[in-house]
C-alpha cells in the first residue's frame, strides 16, 4: 500500500512539473495562461448516446460555443467533440476574454458566424455558453444582424451578474488576473443586467450546485455562481445538476444535458439521467 501511494505522489508531482512547465512555455509564446488547464481537463473520452444524435437529414447544424472569463477554447474542448461525435458541426471560437467588454466579444463572435455564412449555407444554429461566455452570446442576440437561433443553452452563465465578482473587482489580483472590462461587467449593478435577455423562449439552463459551496456567496452555488443567478424568468427549463463551476463544462452529465436540450428542447428528467 506504501509503494502505491509513492507511485501515486511520484505521477502528481510529474503532472505538476509538466503543467507549470506548459503553462510558462504557454506564457512565453503569447498564449493564455489558463491553456494547459484547460486542456488537462478536457482530455476525456466522448460519450456515445445514439438516441440524441442530430437528425441524419442532411441539414446543416452549426452549434456556436463561448468560454467563459479568463478561459480558452480549449475548455469546451470535450464538449466540442461531444457535439461533433453527435452529428452536429462546431464553432469554437476564442476570445481574449480579460481584454476588452462584453459588447466588444459579441462584435468578434459577430465577425466568426459572418465569416462561417461566407463559406456556405447554414440550416441553422444553437448557441452554448459557459459562464461569461453566455453573457457574450446574449450580446450578439441583441444585434440586428444576429441569426435566429433553435437553441441556447447556458451552463453556469450570471445572468444578472455574479455577485463574487462584485466582492471582488476591487482586489489587486483578480483585476490583475480577470481585468477590468468585462470582468467588471459582471457586476449585478452594471447596466448591462438591465437589458433583456434575449431568445429566452428557446433558452435552457444548466445550473451547478455543491450546496453552500463559497461561503461568500448566500444560499446554494457552483462555487462561483449562486444557483439563483444561473437561471432567469422566462427560460424554457432548467436543471440543476452537483457540479461545480469548472466541470460544468466537461463532466458526463453536464455533456448529457446539453445534448439533450439540442435534441429534444427539454433536459433529462432524474429518471432519466445517467
Amino acid at each position: 500500500r506504501m509503494a502505491s501511494r509513492m507511485r501515486w505522489c511520484r505521477r502528481a508531482l510529474v503532472a505538476f512539473v509538466a503543467l507549470l512547465l506548459a503553462a510558462g512555455i504557454g506564457v512565453l509564446a503569447g498564449w493564455p495562461v489558463a491553456w494547459p488547464f484547460d486542456v488537462l481537463t478536457n482530455l476525456g473520452g466522448v460519450p456515445e448516446l445514439p438516441e440524441l444524435r442530430a437528425p441524419a437529414d442532411g441539414k446543416v447544424r452549426v452549434v456556436v460555443l463561448q468560454h467563459g472569463l479568463w478561459r480558452t477554447a480549449a475548455s469546451l474542448g470535450r464538449l466540442e467533440r461531444t457535439l461533433r461525435a453527435h452529428g452536429y458541426e462546431v464553432l469554437n471560437p476564442g476570445y481574449p476574454s480579460t481584454n476588452a467588454s462584453l459588447e466588444e466579444h459579441a462584435e468578434r463572435l459577430a465577425a466568426a458566424l459572418a465569416a462561417r455564412l461566407a463559406e456556405g449555407p447554414v440550416d441553422s444554429f444553437a448557441f452554448v455558453g459557459h459562464s461569461m461566455g453566455g453573457l457574450v452570446i446574449q450580446e450578439y442576440l441583441r444585434r440586428a444582424d444576429a441569426v435566429v437561433p433553435w437553441a441556447c443553452v447556458y451552463l453556469g452563465t450570471p445572468h444578472r451578474g455574479a455577485l463574487l465578482a462584485d466582492l471582488r473587482k476591487h482586489w489587486f489580483l483578480f483585476r490583475w488576473a480577470m481585468g477590468d472590462r468585462a470582468a467588471n461587467q459582471l457586476s449585478p449593478g452594471d447596466p448591462f443586467h438591465r437589458q433583456p435577455i434575449p431568445c429566452a423562449a428557446c433558452s435552457g439552463t444548466i445550473v451547478g450546485s455543491l450546496g453552500e459551496g463559497n461561503p461568500s456567496i448566500p444560499g446554494d452555488d457552483d462555487g462561483t455562481v449562486a444557483v439563483d443567478e444561473a437561471t432567469f424568468a422566462g427560460a424554457a427549463a432548467s436543471v440543476t445538476l452537483p457540479l461545480g463551476h469548472t466541470r460544468l463544462t466537461f463532466a458526463e452529465a453536464a455533456l448529457e444535458a446539453v445534448l439533450h436540450y439540442l435534441c429534444r428542447g427539454t433536459f433529462p428528467s432524474p429518471r432519466e439521467a445517467r
